[in-house]
């Protein structure tokens, strides 16, 4: 009975995953482009000659580097702080612990659901093996 009970949540099991996978991947894609981004616009800070540019305070949380003035912040500093979660602070680290988690979720999801097809995929073939033997 255990074993038929487990193998009848299996189906429900992998819908669960594939839903949260498919989730966490949705909305932790925001994080990913925005890393891409700012990863990109570091990696070629000076062909874009970001510390020439200035981003605008009308732009930027009012608590966000008090001590650059109000004319507004370096662009390369900004690029650097967003990539990093410390644009926003503390709020930004926790935010960015949170999407790491989310990125380890997808991770895990994503192995669960490999091997559990992959585990399928044998099952069948070996019902497939038996059957043919039988006959």
């Amino acid at each position: 009975m255990s074993s038929r009970g487990n193998s009848e949540n299996r189906p429900l099991r992998r819908a669960w995953s594939r839903r949260l996978h498919a989730f966490i991947g949705i909305v932790s894609s925001v994080n990913l482009l925005v890393l891409i981004g700012s990863g990109l616009l570091l990696q070629h800070a000076s062909l874009f000659r970001l510390d020439e540019k200035t981003i605008s305070r009308a732009v930027l949380p009012t608590s966000y580097r008090p001590q650059d003035g109000d004319a507004g912040v370096r662009a390369d500093i900004f690029v650097t702080d967003l990539h990093s979660g410390r644009l926003l602070g503390t709020t930004g680290t926790v935010v960015l612990d949170v999407a790491t988690l989310a990125w380890l979720t997808l991770l895990l999801t994503g192995v669960v659901m490999y091997f559990g097809k992959r585990r399928q995929t044998q099952a069948m073939t070996m019902d497939d093996n038996n059957s043919e033997g039988a006959n």
